[in-house]
């Protein structure tokens, strides 16, 4: 139960770290809907796949510190 609960919260500590540091260009870059010049602004902005990787990358940081220092 307590390693559940360390990957619950280094995972989300880790993802949101990740998210914090990702720049602007690379989220409008994961957007497919960006290059459509049609869209009004803020429909260009999906969130989605960033917010997914970042929280992967988290999961597997915190997979790893778990792994090799518990």
């Amino acid at each position: 139960m307590e390693t559940l609960f360390s990957l619950v919260l280094l995972t989300a500590i880790y993802g949101l770290a990740f998210l914090s540091i990702m720049p602007e260009r690379y989220i409008k870059k994961l957007s497919p809907s960006y290059h459509h010049k049609h869209l009004p602004e803020y429909k260009k902005f999906a969130l989605g796949g960033s917010i997914f990787l970042c929280f992967l990358v988290g999961y597997i940081c915190a997979s790893a510190m778990l792994y090799f220092f518990i």
